[in-house]
């Protein structure tokens, strides 16, 4: 490579064509516009090539900056995955353990987190709470615990936790007024509480929403912990695992399972990390304590 070519100015030109303005690339790097747009301007001095097409509305790419920004992506990637592994490989575990985990997995995992910190009080936890997969090729976090088939991806390392199974649950006021279900067949004598979106393809809610007529319905939501609250308060009944349930504050009375000839085939949990992180600290300890502390 020409040695008047800098690897920052790469890496600014890529950020002004991720953003796609000088401003919004120098916030992201904690610079001003004025240094962004020298940087700019050597690359393309350097390279012999315009990147950018200036305008009112931004900057926008011509073919070789096109090429720059996807070229660079799997680099920037691989360097921000290298720069997290490099910080996270350490003698003893310390520091940041960022951890991506289904949104509605909190009142399962709270607790568990905080024994985890009276283990490893040197390590400073951060969850990701997303029903979106994260990749873990990119850094942006060190380990994910997830829910379903064995995640396929290269390079992913996966341990299994436990099964997570699913049953249907009532208040008792509820019941007390409505009484419960004997069979499928007095479904539609009920009101339900029932998720939305990918949720709606776990094999047992499924076949609840392909019999139940719709205004029956009471209350849906695209989180377990919603459901919960509704199937607490008594709007209906509803679906939750115990890795979902909270445990009752004494203001709740215990939930009541209703049994139903449903296809109820646990899930598995797994928690996952990139194979680069076999040789973290933080990592090791935070497999080690889940497969203690988790019983299937």
């Amino acid at each position: 490579m020409d040695k008047s070519i800098r690897w920052d100015d790469l890496r600014i030109a890529y950020l002004v064509a991720t953003y796609g303005s000088l401003s919004r690339a120098g916030e992201a790097l904690g610079v001003n516009h004025s240094t962004v747009q020298r940087a700019v301007g050597r690359i393309e001095e350097a390279l012999g090539a315009r990147l950018f097409i200036r305008h009112q509305r931004g900057y926008q790419l011509t073919d070789s900056g096109r090429l720059l920004t996807e070229r660079m992506r799997p680099i920037a990637a691989e360097v921000q995955r290298l720069c997290s592994t490099l910080s996270t490989v350490e003698s003893a575990p310390s520091g940041t353990l960022r951890i991506s985990t289904v949104t509605d997995f909190s009142p399962f995992f709270a607790p568990l987190l905080h024994d985890f910190r009276r283990e490893y009080p040197q390590i400073r936890v951060q969850i990701v709470a997303t029903d979106d997969i994260l990749s873990l090729a990119d850094g942006e976090v060190h380990a994910s615990v997830r829910i379903g088939a064995e995640p396929s991806e290269p390079d992913l390392v996966a341990r299994k936790l436990m099964p997570v199974g699913l049953s249907f649950y009532a208040s008792q006021d509820y019941l007390d007024q409505f009484g419960r279900p004997a069979d499928m067949t007095e479904i539609n004598n009920h009101q339900w509480v029932l998720p939305t979106g990918d949720k709606t393809r776990i094999p047992a809610i499924r076949q609840i929403i392909e019999q139940v007529e719709p205004g029956q319905i009471a209350f849906q939501s695209n989180s377990f912990n919603d459901i919960e609250a509704a199937v607490r308060a008594g709007m209906g009944i509803g679906p939750m695992s115990l890795v979902n349930m909270r445990l009752p504050d004494g203001r709740d009375q215990p939930l009541q399972e209703i049994a139903l000839p449903l296809d109820s085939e646990p899930s598995q949990m797994w928690l996952v990390y990139h194979k680069d992180m076999r040789q973290s600290a933080r990592v090791r300890a935070l497999q080690d304590f889940l497969r203690r502390r988790i019983q299937p």
